[in-house]
């Protein structure tokens, strides 16, 4: 079986993206039992803007990141392992209850992308790849909050900060927990998105959050005035690519997670894809944290 590498090389030139000019909600995604048949197919691929792993700066603009990686090569393998060609239409979202649902609801042949982390509750909703990375959450506050010695000193040393959080995601059941754990009197704002959380704390020195290393590797490029707890470094979960519990999609993407008798995330591409959009010294830093966990 030819490496993911060949494959990459191969059909850089043949992979096609529509960009969001064409009327997404016009288009009708094709079952996995239709392209194997038509050796064709249209996926729909939603996203959650996420740095690093699905992220865009217009609508007009082919989205970049880890996950946007992972579907390219994807579509790749599909077109010279199976000989199925492949057209990828993507689709931004902003708030993530909505993306959720709407893929959730969505036809065989859609597919959700981004921080989506698989949850036993979620699985019985959709269906979810093999992970494709381990996350870890991370406690922030405005960078002139002094640090937070132990988690048990949470509602003495954060006495009278707000949690600023988006609901229906596991960083918010992560406050949640922490509200009931330690902090009784918690308030906690709920917002659309993480990136408005981030944003709210650079600009709250009596606000929190809870959030995934992404966002706060991504505020610490942007200079933004934000501080890592490390007490509050938290890894117990895994993100994968989210389909509809309609799609009959998941043995391709299975048989693409094991191409070659061996994980998807133990190839040079996957690493390439992380050091590029997460940087080397990122990475070294989410690895060095996850051991100590």
């Amino acid at each position: 079986m030819a490496s993911l590498s060949t494959i990459c090389r191969f059909f850089t030139a043949l992979f096609v993206w529509f960009p969001m000019l064409v009327n997404a909600q016009s288009v009708k995604p094709t079952t996995w039992a239709d392209a194997k048949k038509n050796k064709e197919a249209i996926i729909v691929v939603n996203y959650i803007q996420t740095p690093m792993f699905s992220y865009s700066t217009s609508q007009k603009d082919k989205p970049k990141g880890i996950c946007v990686d992972l579907m390219d090569n994807f579509a790749k393998y599909l077109e010279l392992q199976k000989g199925i060609k492949i057209t990828v239409i993507y689709r931004p979202y902003e708030d993530f209850v909505k993306f959720y649902e709407t893929t959730k609801n969505a036809p065989s042949g859609t597919f959700g992308i981004g921080n989506i982390t698989i949850t036993e509750a979620r699985k019985k909703e959709v269906k979810f790849s093999p992970p494709f990375i381990s996350n870890t959450t991370v406690l922030l506050t405005h960078n002139s909050v002094p640090t937070l010695r132990k988690m048990e000193l949470l509602g003495k040393d954060f006495a009278g900060m707000t949690a600023y959080t988006v609901r229906g995601t596991t960083n918010a059941q992560r406050i949640e927990m922490l509200k009931k754990q330690y902090m009784p009197e918690m308030q906690i704002k709920y917002l659309s998105s993480s990136i408005e959380a981030i944003q709210a704390i650079a600009q709250d020195p009596k606000g929190f959050t809870n959030l995934d290393f992404v966002y706060y590797n991504d505020a610490i490029r942007d200079k933004m005035p934000i501080k890592r707890h490390p007490v509050g470094d938290f890894t117990a979960e895994d993100f994968g690519i989210m389909m509809p519990m309609a799609s009959d999609w998941l043995p391709a993407m299975q048989d693409f997670f094991a191409i070659g008798g061996r994980n998807y995330r133990n190839s040079a591409e996957y690493r390439a894809s992380l050091n590029t959009h997460l940087g080397e010294t990122a990475v070294r830093l989410l690895e060095s944290i996850q051991k100590r966990q």
